[in-house]
């Protein structure tokens, strides 16, 4: 990898992601989809194939943005590791430089030997309330007798969760 200027482009160990760089990709993403649906609203593209594919391309742009969307969704949220957002068009230094103050960092939160244990927290949580039910269940199955589902606790308006088996 090489700068403009053929110099060596310097390759960091530390994945750092600027939001600033992945936001303006983003957006350009949605001008190009833009763009393309006045092409076409306005009867100007350039042939009948180009015409056809439009509306399969702007839906892929705009299907491609969502999930970028969602993935940093999910790393703001600390629920995955900003390591599995980094992207070369959206790589920092690992140091601040100057000009980056107006930059948000978004820093990995370990090791790449650990980066799969992420985001499990917030699973593991909902999983944990529903582990009794299906506890229950599964006992009551086992003792011969049918499963039951769960009564409400006292104060509770909604439905039990399903259990699955």
């Amino acid at each position: 990898m090489k700068n403009e200027d053929d110099t060596p482009a310097p390759r960091y160990a530390e994945k750092v992601v600027s939001l600033n760089l992945e936001l303006a990709n983003l957006a350009h993403g949605l001008r190009g989809a833009q763009l393309l649906a006045e092409l076409l609203a306005n009867h100007d593209m350039p042939g009948e194939a180009e015409e056809r594919q439009a509306p399969r391309s702007i839906v892929a742009i705009l299907v491609l943005v969502d999930g970028r969307l969602q993935q940093l969704r999910r790393v703001i949220q600390g629920e995955e590791d900003a390591r599995h957002l980094w992207a070369p068009h959206n790589a920092i230094s690992p140091e601040p430089l100057p000009g980056d103050a107006d930059d948000v960092r978004l820093e990995p939160r370990s090791s790449p030997d650990t980066a799969g244990a992420h985001g499990t927290r917030r699973r593991a949580g909902r999983t944990a309330r529903r582990k009794p039910q299906a506890k229950q269940a599964a006992r009551k199955t086992a003792a011969g007798g049918a499963a039951e589902p769960p009564e409400r606790e006292a104060g509770t308006s909604a439905p039990p969760a399903s259990v699955a088996p």
